[in-house]
């Protein structure tokens, strides 16, 4: 009992002198860990990851690439999976009651890449309008923000709805809404306000030639500012973006064994947007 008792001492007095950060959560917070403890020095002939791996094809109509992206600091990775609508079918997943976390929501759809969707309340409804196999739920923005829509033939598109508002007649069979537009067709970056504030980021956008672009940034580094000045001067030759729900919930998957992605997200998802094979 002696011995047990000096070696809580000695435990308390070491606690002690590390001290306590107040300004950290309690360990029973259920966060996750942001980045990983490292659990050695890696080996002296490890080869860095390239600057930018270039487009690589991960599936039929889908090629997934990692590039480093010069930021105030420094550089972080950004990571775009480019998707060929005439070979790929996109859907939106929507479970407001049962969130899931993006690797349950690719295995349950059989997605070959999925990205997180747009915001949500406390109680995971979707603050935005959201359209599901024709049936559309919530409530459209108005005079902001944009939407990507995909037509019962079809065809994607992605739009701001501050220039041609949602219309509840228009057929739709899948649609997503975001907000802020970051990019917009011959104007190039549109979000101008900057905060200051460096967070994780979720975008989505369409390229010149009509492909659908994933595009997650998995480290707190981007304004949204920077974001939109990023994308519309990269060679990504992207066309529009909008902004999806960032920060804890940024996550993109490609499923593959030749050019696979996984970046998680902090919390479980009640939507996110999926890409799976065939038209």
């Amino acid at each position: 009992m002696r011995a047990l008792c000096a070696a809580l001492g000695l435990l308390a007095a070491f606690v002690a002198g590390c001290g306590f950060d107040e300004s950290r959560p309690p360990a029973s917070a259920p966060l996750p860990t942001l980045m990983p403890s490292p659990t050695g020095l890696p080996p002296a002939t490890a080869t860095p990851p390239p600057a930018d791996t270039g487009w690589q094809v991960a599936a039929p109509g889908v090629e997934q690439r990692r590039l480093r992206v010069p930021v105030a600091g420094g550089e972080t990775s950004v990571s775009v999976a480019r998707i060929d609508p005439r070979q790929v079918r996109f859907s939106i997943g929507y479970a407001p009651e049962a969130p899931r976390s993006l690797v349950e929501w690719t295995r349950a759809s059989g997605a070959l890449v999925a990205i997180n969707g747009g915001f949500f309340d406390e109680a995971g409804h979707s603050v935005a309008l959201l359209v599901h196999d024709g049936h559309a739920t919530g409530t459209s923005y108005h005079g902001q923000g944009g939407i990507f829509a995909v037509s019962p033939a079809g065809v994607v598109s992605l739009r701001s709805l501050a220039d041609v508002p949602y219309d509840p007649g228009e057929p739709l069979a899948e649609a997503l809404q975001g907000w802020p537009m970051l990019v917009k067709p011959e104007a190039g970056a549109v979000y101008d306000h900057e905060d200051g504030v460096r967070a994780r980021r979720s975008a989505l956008a369409l390229d010149r030639a009509g492909r659908v672009l994933f595009i997650a940034a998995p480290a707190p580094a981007f304004t949204l500012r920077e974001l939109a000045t990023w994308l519309a001067s990269s060679d990504l030759e992207v066309s529009a973006a909008v902004n999806l729900d960032g920060g804890s919930s940024t996550g993109l998957i490609v499923q593959s064994e030749r050019a696979p992605e996984r970046i998680e997200p902090f919390v479980p998802l009640p939507i996110v947007l999926l890409a799976l094979p065939g038209p």
